[in-house]
């Protein structure tokens, strides 16, 4: 159970440097895929607004039950963002998603939020 927990440790810290290094838009498939599955982990959930209201709901490789096709111009870590095309009924939309929080700064805790498409702030809550 160590060892695992040392191992995902490693392998986070060893993705996380690869997304920054390389600028947005390189053309390694590799980088855009691990980057954009980092990415995507830091905002799995349900995202409500400040009326507490559903507005997205976010599952791996899939928001509001449409499939992600693709990912681009992420940038990982936190504070970080992307653009996400899922696939809906009428085709592909591009949302773009920037994500910050979940970590401790001045002794005070940054509540995890999203925004999606420059659009209002959302929260778990």
């Amino acid at each position: 159970m160590k060892k695992a927990f040392f191992l995902a440790i490693a392998l986070g810290l060893g993705i996380f440097p690869v997304c920054s290094v390389f600028p947005a838009g390189q053309n390694d498939g590799f980088v855009r895929v691990a980057c954009a599955a980092e990415a995507e982990q830091n905002f799995v959930g349900n995202w409500y607004d400040q009326s507490g209201n559903l507005v997205i709901s976010i599952r791996p490789g899939v928001i509001n039950s449409c499939r992600i096709v693709r990912a681009y111009d992420v940038t990982g870590g936190n504070p970080g963002s992307g653009h996400f095309v899922i696939l809906e009924a009428a085709g592909e939309r591009d949302l773009f998603i920037e994500w910050e929080g979940g970590y401790w700064q001045n002794n005070q805790y940054v509540e995890p939020h999203i925004m999606v498409n420059h659009g209002d702030r959302l929260s778990r809550k």
